[in-house]
């Protein structure tokens, strides 16, 4: 849909931000890849059971957890004159935390129980 957006607002020649309009393409083409890959993946879809549920909920708790931290360090850089945009501070924090996601849900998934 976003990718689909992207292009319409090409096409029909109205002005928007480039970084919005990039921005609407990256998460377009993200949102494609990442359907993509879980059809090839998964197939018919994900199975979840109480194991699969409770890995991702801690793998969440715990991503929370570390985001908070870095929410913490970010403002004790200001601290020390360390300059960082709104724009840049939110990126990081977004990116760290689906990382953070990520890792932990990879973690709790090797580490079984």
């Amino acid at each position: 849909m976003f990718l689909a957006l992207g292009l319409a607002i090409s096409a029909l020649n109205v002005y928007v931000s480039p970084g919005i309009l990039t921005g609407i393409f990256a998460v377009g083409l993200s949102l494609l890849f990442t359907s993509i890959y879980r059809h090839f993946k998964y197939g018919e879809g994900i199975e979840q059971d109480e194991r699969t549920k409770k890995i991702m909920y801690r793998a969440l708790a715990g991503s929370w957890f570390v985001t908070l931290v870095l929410v913490t360090v970010l403002m004790m850089a200001d601290r020390f004159d360390v300059k960082i945009d709104v724009e840049g501070a939110l990126s990081i924090v977004f990116f760290f935390m689906v990382f953070s996601f990520s890792a932990f849900n990879w973690y709790f998934d090797q580490k079984g129980e």
